[in-house]
């Protein structure tokens, strides 16, 4: 994603087809173009159906409500979560990443609730994070503006301390994949850097790999090592209309436009692509610059809705495309409803096209 979407979430960090009954009682506006979700979503064998699931907290993913927000989490369809874990570092100046602060998950707990998702059913991304913990006005991808070599030689240092101790616990539990970095644009020229790390990586971690890219539309051609990792992977969250109200035709083709574009990439590298994130909120134009979790407005559960059947309708049955994660559900049972603003489909109308690409049946 690109500024702030490293923690968008309901715990107020940066970052993050019902019937018109449900709509009306919700007090929202019922959007005539809307129509039911088509048949469940065609794409590659083994197709990644995935929810971001979110913690911010030492302790967030411990206990009952972390459980049962995965359950319900599993009821949508999704065969995968990525399961966020959130290093820090001061400002994009700073050069040294703490993961073992108390904003951070514990290990125990990622490992713990990775073996209760497996029991689930659920595979697991482990994705971590690097976030900046008193610099508001500026993201991941902006690390390091004046560094100089002898800088980026320590912050590389620190990084591959924290990547190689989340890669040590993606192969303690058993995770499907694993993600190397997310959206440190800034960080991706330094390729003789980024392959010795991920070589260090596979020496840990055997199974697949991937990079959460969110450059596809501002510079495609940033990462030139996508070749070191099996998967391409884009966080994508494209402005689909500036349009007061658009029609669901509008926010698919607009979509479509945007999946060219990553159609493009992976043809490029001959390698398979994975929409890492994607989200939309609930809020009255939160199909423009969805990654803005700072927009302010009236709920709006029906563009949500929108999004979610626009996206499923423009990805369907891409051959290059080997998954998608939504972005985002907490691990708090009660997040999201027909109030909420934020990203989480749970319990909102989006939730209902989710179930339906995801291939649930109706009334389970």
């Amino acid at each position: 994603m690109t500024k702030c979407l490293a923690g968008k979430g309901s715990e107020g960090r940066p970052r993050f087809v019902l019937a018109a009954l449900f709509l009306a009682m919700a007090g929202c506006s019922v959007a005539p173009d809307v129509t039911i979700s088509g048949p469940p979503l065609v794409a590659v064998a083994d197709f990644q159906k995935g929810i971001a699931f979110t913690g911010y907290s030492a302790d967030s993913y411990v206990g009952e409500n972390a459980r049962l927000s995965l359950q319900a989490l599993r009821q949508t369809g999704a065969g995968w979560i990525s399961l966020l874990a959130t290093a820090y570092q001061d400002t994009i100046n700073a050069t040294l990443i703490d993961y073992q602060g108390r904003d951070t998950p514990t290990d125990a707990s990622i490992l713990d609730i990775m073996s209760y998702a497996h029991g689930l059913g659920l595979k697991v991304v482990l994705k971590p994070h690097v976030d900046l913990l008193n610099d508001p006005d500026h993201y991941r991808g902006d690390i390091g503006p004046g560094f100089a070599e002898a800088d980026w030689a320590e912050w590389f240092a620190s990084y591959r301390d924290f990547i190689l101790h989340y890669a040590g616990l993606a192969t303690a539990a058993g995770a499907e994949l694993f993600c190397v970095g997310c959206e440190l644009g800034t960080t991706v020229s330094h390729e003789t850097e980024w392959r010795a790390m991920i070589a260090e990586i596979r020496g840990v971690y055997s199974g697949p790999l991937v990079y959460a890219d969110n450059l596809v539309e501002t510079r495609p051609n940033a990462v030139g090592w996508w070749d070191a990792v099996d998967f391409i992977g884009e966080d994508a969250y494209p402005t689909l209309s500036q349009s007061d109200e658009p029609t669901l035709d509008e926010l698919t083709g607009a979509w479509r436009t945007y999946a060219g574009k990553l159609r493009v990439l992976a043809s490029k590298w001959n390698k398979s692509l994975i929409i890492t994130e994607v989200g939309f909120r609930s809020v009255r134009g939160g199909e423009a610059n969805p990654w803005d979790w700072q927009r302010t407005g009236p709920v709006d559960l029906a563009i949500q809705e929108k999004c979610y059947e626009a996206t499923f309708r423009a990805i369907d049955n891409q051959s290059w495309l080997a998954g998608i994660y939504w972005w985002q559900w907490a691990p708090d049972p009660n997040d999201g409803g027909p109030d909420d603003t934020g990203y989480t489909p749970h319990g909102k109308p989006a939730e209902s096209v989710l179930r339906t690409w995801f291939g649930v049946a109706a009334g389970s």
